[in-house]
């Protein structure tokens, strides 16, 4: 086994826009023991709508935002291929730009519910770990999902230790927040403050995002 350099989280998304949910999360995980968190804005999410704001826009929100976070940064792969922004993909990507590196893919638990379905889940699990970000109690799991807990799950700990293939369901404190609402009162005029960073809402306001 070769020298592992870092551990790092991959927390991927439209981010159309970032907002305190996705930094709150980010900020956990580097409690946690990950040494970087990487935001992965999709170019063409598979198992969404195409985002109202373009790459470039939802980048350079992603900068601002993690300009005071220590260890928390943007990243663009998924932007600069034409392809859906499958996760396989990516991590693949990655794995080959930082082969010293052990990667953890992080969902949320609708995200999990649906993860056997998703584009080469076990080639994701084959390079990568898991960490669902669930409530307690975790429930309606498939077959297919209670067999790959069966054989992967473990804790954080153990996860961090892991090179690749472990799964671990960890509670991770939610905010009551997404995008879809913040657009939503956003072309309302409704006051977001608070809820993004500073230096986004100057963004959002001076291109007038939303409206």
């Amino acid at each position: 086994m070769s020298d592992v350099t870092g551990r790092w989280a991959l927390l991927g998304g439209t981010f159309d826009p970032i907002h305190i949910g996705h930094l709150r999360i980010a900020a956990h995980l580097r409690d946690l023991g990950f040494d970087k968190v990487l935001l992965i804005p999709n170019r063409i999410p598979p198992h969404r709508p195409q985002p109202q704001a373009d790459g470039e826009q939802r980048l350079q929100m992603l900068t601002l935002a993690c300009v005071p976070l220590d260890g928390v940064e943007p990243c663009a792969v998924e932007l600069q291929r034409d392809d859906y922004s499958y996760s396989a993909i990516t991590v693949a990507a990655l794995n080959e730009q930082y082969p010293d590196v052990r990667f953890t893919w992080v969902m949320g638990q609708d995200a999990w519910q649906g993860f056997e379905h998703w584009h080469l889940p076990l080639e994701l699990l084959q390079q990568a770990n898991l960490l669902v970000v669930s409530r307690p109690g975790l429930q309606n799991t498939s077959h297919w999902q209670e067999q790959q807990l069966e054989l992967r799950q473990t804790d954080i700990r153990g996860l961090l230790q892991s090179d690749a293939g472990a799964i671990c369901l960890h509670p991770l404190p939610e905010l009551d927040i997404s995008a879809s609402y913040l657009r939503r009162a956003i072309k309302q005029g409704d006051n977001v403050t608070f809820l993004v960073p500073d230096a986004v809402l100057e963004y959002l306001n001076q291109h007038q995002l939303y409206r």
